[in-house]
């Protein structure tokens, strides 16, 4: 009994560490499959098209993006667009939508929906690269206002897209 635990155990530590390497002759880091050629990324300002403002969004998104990449790789962040990897876009939507509509008309939730058009430049392997659009969204009370809750919600938002482009681009999904 004890050694079939034993096995089981070892089986499975086996398994688990088997998935650690690196991935595409890339470096792994955090499930990265980055090429160790790709050494410079450029992420640009993201403006706001989006029709509803928010005058933080501009500057928290670029950043939060900057973060990612500059925590979870081995890229060095340059300031110039003649990096192997740019990163630029705008955001595009801002959106506030009733979700659950009670009896008397009026909102049980909201749902804040926020869009973001990416161009993913890779000038060492162009294949690579891509135009897409990442959304997010979070509900909240239908008796809450939106200014109430955006400090809240917005960074979890945020964090989501955040997430969603860095596994475009790093872990090519």
């Amino acid at each position: 009994m004890r050694y079939l635990t034993y096995l089981i155990v070892s089986i499975f530590t086996l398994f688990t560490f088997s998935g650690c390497g690196s991935i595409s002759g890339g470096y792994s880091l955090s499930g990265s499959s980055i090429l160790p050629e790709w050494k410079t990324m450029y992420i640009a300002q993201f403006p706001n098209y989006a029709p509803l403002q928010n005058p933080s969004l501009s500057q928290e998104l670029t950043l939060t993006l900057q973060d990612v990449f500059r925590n979870r790789t081995k890229l060095n962040m340059t300031n110039t667009e003649d990096a192997d990897l740019i990163v630029e876009g705008e955001i595009t939507g801002y959106d506030v939508a009733p979700m659950q509509i009670q009896s008397n008309d009026i909102a049980a939730e909201n749902r804040l929906t926020i869009s973001v058009k990416v161009r993913y430049i890779n000038n060492v392997d162009e294949t690579k690269s891509f135009d897409r659009t990442f959304t997010a969204y979070e509900n909240f009370p239908g008796s809450a206002m939106l200014s109430d809750v955006e400090s809240t919600i917005v960074p979890n938002i945020i964090n989501i897209i955040r997430d969603q482009v860095f596994a475009a681009i790093a872990m090519d999904w």
